[in-house]
């Protein structure tokens, strides 16, 4: 990272809601700096996620909450299952299930976001299990989650506003750092403890979380493998 010359170190987190990009931010937090969170409505099914990352950035003490209307974007997010009314959300892993560039379009607004307050950091909580290679395609299973990405579009954006030459800010993930998601979860329950239980995975509308959507299963599965008991109220258990 980059040497800061602000007192306040400000940094931007992409959050879903869900445990991995709280937990994230939360990191952040404890590096010592100021976090301002950017939550995205785009038309997702989970639309209670919107509500638990409001919630959270309040009392987890982040600053200056923004959320973005994006829900336009379903016109051109179609056939995947977590914006597409057409399509199913399952309990397993299929390409149906990644938003075509979204990290891409998050990231971008993020730092413009990070233009306007002055943050050197955007946080986004995409961890090392997200690309894993799929077995089938030899690709990553979100191929938008990964460093590679993120660091290319880093470099582009940071190239795109004066002066064109100073970096200004640097893009960051669990992936970047190695981080899996039972260590980002391990981490992220230390720093707030059962405030992770109010955070938000599934896939599915409703009050409570399905418990049975891949992102669901991936979140019990991560509960159990550090040994914390899982006190997430799902529909189905």
């Amino acid at each position: 990272m980059f040497n800061e010359s602000n007192d306040e170190r400000k940094a931007i987190a992409v959050l879903s809601g869900g445990p991995d990009s709280v937990s994230y931010a939360m990191i952040w937090k404890q590096r010592g700096y100021t976090i301002y969170p950017i939550i995205f409505d785009y038309g997702q099914k989970g639309q209670k996620e919107i509500t638990a990352a409001k919630d959270l950035s309040i009392k987890l003490g982040f600053k200056e909450t923004v959320v973005m209307p994006l829900s336009f974007m379903t016109e051109l997010w179609t056939g995947t299952q977590l914006t597409d009314k057409k399509s199913e959300v399952r309990g397993r892993y299929e390409p149906s299930v990644v938003v075509p560039l979204r990290n891409g379009l998050f990231l971008l607004l993020a730092s413009i976001y990070a233009l306007k307050v002055g943050a050197t950091i955007i946080a986004y909580g995409s961890h090392f299990d997200d690309i894993t290679i799929n077995k089938d395609t030899r690709e990553p299973l979100y191929p938008d989650c990964s460093p590679a990405f993120s660091m290319s579009l880093e470099d582009a954006l940071n190239l795109g506003h004066f002066p064109i030459y100073k970096k200004k800010f640097e893009i960051w993930s669990p992936a970047r750092e190695l981080m899996t998601k039972d260590e980002l979860l391990r981490k992220g329950y230390d720093l707030m403890g059962d405030m992770i239980f109010e955070t938000w995975s599934c896939y599915k509308g409703g009050n409570q979380q399905c418990g049975t959507c891949e992102s669901c299963l991936n979140r019990r599965r991560a509960f159990r493998k550090v040994g914390i008991k899982d006190r997430t109220i799902y529909r189905e258990s």
